[in-house]
């Protein structure tokens, strides 16, 4: 998938701003970079800051059969997504599900290559936690947007760094740009939200980059489901296109949660 990256950042993190534009630096008096991550997460609906300590949920997911002229979808094998929170960290992967389907080692290796770019869609990170191996300052501050950028010093690091836009009337996130070595490059999203729990939740997400000199668009779709007292990402729908040509769509949903068990 050449969106890997991006997709990992976008459920937990939003819009931004990087590059060679220079801006003017404003006083650390005046705001601090880890002011603002806090008040963003402050505003944004995490499950694990509202009593989520372990989730565990069957996933089920489908594919577009790109060779038929109709809307059909091909199931792929159930997992299990499964998580766990402890002090501001989270430990979060997929198993097979033994009981649906039995898989040879290398298949099991093919789909989890696949499942585990989403890892971060049903469940994301604190912009705290995600961002907690990049350094960060505040390259702008105005009365209407802010803007920020995070720099990784490991050389082994794909995604080398973001850059965030910040709207402070609402405080969320409204884009992000990211700089890597490889590919995709010119990565740039924009997020659309919704309430719940009295705060953010992205509800889409929009990207643009470019693999091998073409251009690829994207879009993810998220439902959300109140169970217990948690909202948590119900379904998920991801289309990805080539210039104006659909090249692929994948289809989640979660179901037969297991909340909070062995405490």
């Amino acid at each position: 998938m050449p969106f890997n990256s991006l997709w990992r950042l976008m459920i937990g993190v939003s819009v931004a701003i990087l590059g060679s534009i220079i801006f003017p630096s404003i006083s650390s008096a005046e705001l601090q970079i880890d002011e603002v991550l806090s008040k963003l997460d402050a505003h944004y609906y995490y499950p694990q800051e509202n009593g989520l300590i372990r989730i565990s949920a069957r996933v089920e997911w489908e594919q577009r059969d790109m060779s038929s002229s109709n809307e059909t979808y091909l199931k792929n094998p159930g997992f299990r997504f499964n998580g766990e929170f402890k002090r501001g960290l989270s430990n979060k992967g997929f198993e097979i599900d033994e009981g649906t389907v039995i898989l040879s080692d290398d298949e099991k290796i093919q789909y989890l290559r696949i499942l585990n770019n989403y890892v971060d869609a049903f469940l994301p990170k604190t912009l705290h936690e995600t961002l907690s191996n990049y350094s960060g300052k505040i390259i702008s501050a105005e009365k209407r947007k802010i803007l920020l950028q995070f720099e990784s010093s490991d050389p082994l690091e794909a995604v080398k760094g973001y850059g965030l836009t910040v709207d402070p009337d609402n405080w969320r996130l409204h884009g992000i740009q990211v700089r890597q070595e490889g590919e995709p490059q010119k990565v740039e999203g924009k997020f659309k939200y919704t309430r719940k729990g009295g705060k953010w939740a992205i509800v889409e997400t929009m990207s643009n980059f470019t693999v091998g000199g073409h251009k690829y668009s994207e879009k993810t779709e998220f439902m959300y489901k109140k169970f217990i007292s948690f909202w948590l990402v119900h379904k998920v729908k991801q289309t990805v296109k080539q210039e104006d040509k659909l090249i692929l769509s994948y289809r989640f949903r979660l179901v037969d949660y297991i909340i909070n068990s062995g405490n």
